[in-house]
């Protein structure tokens, strides 16, 4: 079989994804009959399920849906299972049911027939594993997802398959990034149990060295062009499955700002998770869960640009806001990463940028362990100098060289006045700084695929936070006795930071995402103390007021504006906080609920969806990464 037919499928066959009417297999996809029938409404039942959020109850409790190991829901009968969906789904009592399903959070929005039909069809064939044979590529690709457990980690995180069904690429929306997860690209990835050789014989190691560039492997290398050769044979029907459910680029809506006060705008994004190129305008193009922003005169022309984090993008782009750039208003391009998780020029899901004194972009990437310095002005190939990591994912010594001190998913990034780099450290709950010094050299890191160009001589060091400690300890205290609560979860961004403005800042922010509060490291003091400023020690919940009783919900990034005042990106609560310097907590965007319902109203009223991102414009906009929803929007001052 010719792998190169996998993305011809997409194209082909994803209307049977999304119609509303009976399904007939194309001839592409192989015989299967009655059963293949089966499996492509389970498919369907498949991105409904991930689409109308149920793994966010069903993947964590013993009702079943993700949780192959666990009781069905009310039973594996597909009958009994559409009886109950429909039961649950709508307001109305269905004779003969039990009445457990009050409140289901779907019982006024009523699906289709068809749609429940196709959702029982998806529990009742994870219910009866292993499920029927058919000899369709793709219903044994779909038999390969779920009797492999896939479902337990891609309902329920960023990397995909939960995000607009199915139709979220895993690993981004470059195909060859599926391929590289399931080859060995993405080290300790579950189901590497079949990893390809090298062109000299030897294995590439499924979990840790990678023993050459996994980019040179022949397999990847010729990875749309011929067949895989037979030991891949799992892994090119999960490619021909997961091609099938990928749509093809589609196009949202965004509406033209009236620019009244207060009201809340979609500046980049269109509502659709994905890529499909730039040099557009900002409206035009797809994100892919944006998380950080920054302002910066990336082109040198005086004004300040947008720049923008594109998570699951695996780029940082920017937009030249309020200008034209070869006729396009709002321009957008990408200025660092291609797309890839792997290689000389990938970034592995970036999470924050910040900028030195002569206008370096420094990026923390999450999954390349590492630091990356860019010159301005860069482009995604432009040779790039590695600041801090050696690519390996492990909490190191709180003090040591670089050259052989590993960081655990860094996040939260700044440059301080002295230009030490801080930045926080999500597997390790801890906020480090690193002092970059000499000239980098060549180096060759034991667990990186290729010699980076490395700081030797700099050196890391810890600010605050107890290594490997989670918990909430400490007001007032040195920073080496303080307890935070980050999220050392690979696919939960958490943790930010943000540094006081002025010539002096003394005061580093920090979202302490799990304790649901914001405190502050006061870099005035030797050593440095940590002090609370606003929220209740691991009470969440969603209430403005004075800083002490205000609530916030898994806050994940924070903002220190000019004016002292500190922005807070409350994903849970799908709002936009502020803690005025008068101790003061309001709301400024987000209604408490998730969701998209529309710009050109008061940002207080519309909805947001997991925010992870927030800053402010000089002229006074609030700009806000509407993470979940595929936009940056902003507030009309």
């Amino acid at each position: 079989m010719n792998i190169t037919r996998v993305w011809v499928l997409s194209a082909v066959l994803i209307s049977a994804c999304t119609t509303e009417t009976p399904v007939t297999p194309s001839p592409d996809a192989g015989g299967g009959g009655g059963g293949e029938d089966l499996h492509l409404s389970a498919i369907r039942g498949l991105e409904l399920y991930a689409l109308h959020g149920c793994s966010a109850c069903h993947c964590n409790a013993a009702e079943g849906g993700c949780n192959l190991e666990a009781p069905g829901i009310a039973g594996a009968e597909v009958s009994l299972l559409e009886a109950n969906l429909r039961y649950a789904s709508t307001a109305e009592e269905e004779p003969g049911v039990p009445d457990f399903f009050d409140p289901h959070p779907y019982k006024a929005r009523a699906l289709t027939d068809e749609q429940l039909a196709s959702i029982a069809a998806f529990l009742g064939l994870v219910e009866r594993r292993p499920p029927a044979r058919v000899d369709s590529l793709i219903g044994r690709g779909f038999d390969l997802y779920i009797s492999g457990g896939c479902l337990s980690c891609h309902l329920m995180s960023a990397q995909g398959s939960n995000q607009g069904g199915v139709g979220s690429p895993i690993a981004g929306i470059d195909p060859d990034n599926l391929y590289l997860a399931l080859s060995g690209g993405v080290p300790c990835h579950p189901l590497q149990n079949r990893v390809p050789t090298s062109s000299a014989g030897v294995p590439i190691a499924p979990c840790g060295v990678l023993s050459e560039r996994i980019t040179d492997n022949p397999t990847v290398l010729a990875l749309t062009d011929t067949p895989p050769p037979d030991q891949d044979e799992e892994r090119s029907l999960l490619s021909y499955f997961l091609a099938f459910v990928s749509p093809p680029p589609q196009t949202g809506k965004v509406e033209r700002c009236e620019g009244r006060s207060g009201d809340i705008c979609t500046v980049a994004g269109n509502g659709i998770g994905g890529f499909i190129g730039d040099a557009m305008t900002s409206t035009a193009t797809l994100l892919y869960f944006p998380q950080n922003l920054e302002l910066t005169d990336w082109n040198n022309d005086g004004t300040l640009d947008l720049i923008v984090v594109d998570w699951n993008n695996h780029r940082i782009r920017v937009v030249y806001l309020d200008k034209e750039i070869d006729g396009v208003p709002n321009l957008i391009e990408t200025i660092a990463g291609n797309g890839k998780v792997t290689g000389a020029d990938a970034l592995n899901h970036p999470v924050d940028v910040a900028f030195d004194r002569d206008g370096n972009m420094i990026i923390a990437t999450w999954h390349n362990q590492n630091i990356y310095r860019y010159p301005r002005g860069s482009t995604p190939e432009t040779p790039r100098d590695q600041v801090a990591g050696t690519c390996d994912i492990a909490c190191g010594p709180d003090q040591g060289p670089v050259r052989s001190t590993p960081i655990g998913l860094p996040i939260g990034i700044e440059v301080l006045p002295d230009q030490r780099v801080v930045f926080s450290e999500t597997l390790c709950s801890r906020i480090r700084a690193l002092t970059v010094t000499g000239t980098p050299t060549l180096t060759q890191p034991s667990l990186c695929i290729e010699p980076v160009q490395l700081f030797t001589d700099a050196r890391l060091e810890t600010l605050a936070g107890k290594r490997m400690v989670f918990g909430y300890e400490g007001d007032g205290v040195p920073g080496a006795d303080a307890v935070f609560a980050s999220v050392g979860n690979p696919n939960i961004v958490n943790f930010g930071i943000s540094i006081e403005k002025g010539a002096s800042p003394r005061k580093l922010y920090v979202a302490d995402t799990a304790n649901n509060v914001i405190r502050y490291i006061d870099l005035s003091r030797a050593p440095p103390t940590v002090h609370l400023l606003a929220g209740g020690p691991r009470q969440a919940g969603f209430r403005d007021g004075p800083a002490a009783t205000a609530r916030f919900n898994f806050p994940t990034a924070v903002y220190a504006h000019t004016d002292g005042a500190v922005y807070v990106a409350d994903a849970r609560n799908h709002a936009i906080r502020r803690i005025g310097t008068d101790g003061m907590v309001t709301t400024i965007a987000g209604t408490g609920r998730a969701g998209f319902d529309g710009d050109n109203k008061p940002a207080v009223a519309a909805r947001l969806d997991n925010p992870n991102g927030v800053l402010i414009h000089p002229d006074g906009r609030v700009f806000i990464s509407d993470t979940n929803n595929n936009r940056v929007r902003y507030v009309v001052p």
